[in-house]
């Protein structure tokens, strides 16, 4: 008796189909590849051909569920040894919260019964634009799972599940490997802009790196039509920024600030500062001058010296100036070693007034903020400010690009 062995084929990825120009192109590739059934479980039945993870195991996908919050703050308490920074990952209580929301998904990577790591998105549904991150693998598994199947199969889902609502998509990576940086690459995911000793894991101070991708259409139908206006120091990193998405024209120009400083004495005297502190050591900081519709806000974490986050509104540069004097008090009496504001690319008084302050552009990025009232996106520069040295940063080709071109000394 002749007995035949069945063998299973599976779809075979050209490895030069990768890094794709888009979040459209990369669907193009994985839609008819992988069923996006999260429910009962995206099996990554697809081959890769090159060595990427060739000999690694893939995992199972799963979308949580409110009852897997345990498992994911584990997960993160394990991976980073209960000293991750942002403490709220490690609270099944916060974690259940965020996988009840909306603007909040889980994905849960699992080979058989064992949950081995997880990943995340948040969606900023106002802005149009979402956040990927909080990619964990337990440490007996490192090196087993394929991760970069694992990215690739959660990115498919997000971006197609929310591809009419989410039109850009950004993450930061850490500079002291490469890999993540490597991996988000292959789907598409540019760096844009360095944001030096940002962060602190396991107590090293570290760097990150900040990559987007977009869908088509947001660059070439929703990209507002105003010329960018930059000062000289935006120039490169807007450069930089071009030579990927071709994003056209734009204005140096050098402004002069004229200020009026009965204005400015008049807005510090009416100056209000609000600080609300969280169970988690966050501090969420408010400034207001009474009076006005303006105001700055950001976010103060204690525990890695830095501020971020930072919003404000302001109708005149005296109100400005008042608040960033008052945010420079803030860095030196925290001791704070990173600090970060996006500034609207077509403010260019407001980029030469925060870098008057002492601020640097670190970073140029395309459709940042979404305006409803005529459907389109604002592009913004990334100023931020940094004390210490800058330990050594592992960077791909398009981010050391990036980084000699900016005015920060690596040791």
């Amino acid at each position: 008796m002749i007995t035949q062995q069945a063998t299973i084929s599976v779809p075979i990825i050209p490895y030069k189909k990768l890094n794709p120009n888009s979040v459209d192109e990369f669907l193009n590739i994985f839609l008819e590849v992988l069923d996006l059934d999260l429910e009962k479980g995206m099996e990554l039945d697809f081959v890769i051909d090159s060595k990427l993870g060739s000999d690694k195991i893939s995992p199972t996908l799963y979308l949580a569920k409110p009852e897997d919050a345990v498992e994911i703050s584990n997960i993160c308490k394990e991976v980073y040894e209960n000293k991750y920074p942002y403490k709220e990952i490690e609270d099944p209580k916060e974690v259940k919260k965020m996988i009840e929301s909306p603007e909040n998904h889980f994905i849960l990577f699992k080979i058989e019964e064992d949950v081995v790591g997880c990943f995340r998105c948040a969606l900023d549904f106002e802005n149009r634009k979402g956040y990927t991150g909080g990619f964990m693998v337990r440490k007996e598994y490192q090196g087993i799972v394929d991760v970069t199947k694992s990215i690739i199969g959660s990115y498919v889902w997000m971006w197609s599940t929310y591809k009419d609502e989410i039109l850009m998509w950004y993450c930061e990576n850490r500079t002291a490997h490469a890999a993540s940086q490597y991996i988000t690459s292959v789907c598409g995911i540019n760096t844009v802009a360095f944001f030096p000793n940002k962060d602190v894991f396991f107590n090293k101070v570290e760097s990150d790196v900040m990559g987007v991708v977009f869908r088509e259409k947001a660059l070439s139908e929703h990209r507002g039509s105003q010329t960018p206006q930059l000062i000289r120091n935006a120039l490169d990193s807007f450069l930089h920024c071009d030579n990927i998405y071709k994003l056209g024209g734009f204005n140096l120009v050098c402004p002069d600030i004229q200020l009026d400083y009965a204005k400015i004495e008049a807005f510090q005297k009416s100056f209000r500062k609000d600080v609300i502190k969280d169970k988690y050591g966050y501090q969420y900081i408010q400034f207001f001058i009474t009076g006005t519709k303006s105001y700055f806000s950001f976010l103060h974490t204690p525990c890695i010296q830095n501020l971020e986050k930072t919003k404000y509104h302001v109708d005149s540069l005296e109100e400005l100036y008042v608040y960033l004097e008052e945010f420079l008090k803030v860095i030196k009496e925290n001791s704070i070693r990173y600090s970060e504001a996006f500034v609207s690319a077509l403010k260019p008084e407001h980029q030469q007034l925060f870098y008057e302050f002492g601020f640097r552009v670190r970073g140029y990025v395309p459709c940042w903020s979404f305006k409803n009232k005529d459907k389109s996106f604002e592009d913004y520069v990334v100023f931020n400010y940094f004390e210490g040295n800058v330990p050594e940063a592992a960077l791909l080709p398009v981010g050391q690009d990036l980084l000699n071109m900016l005015s920060v000394q690596i040791n």
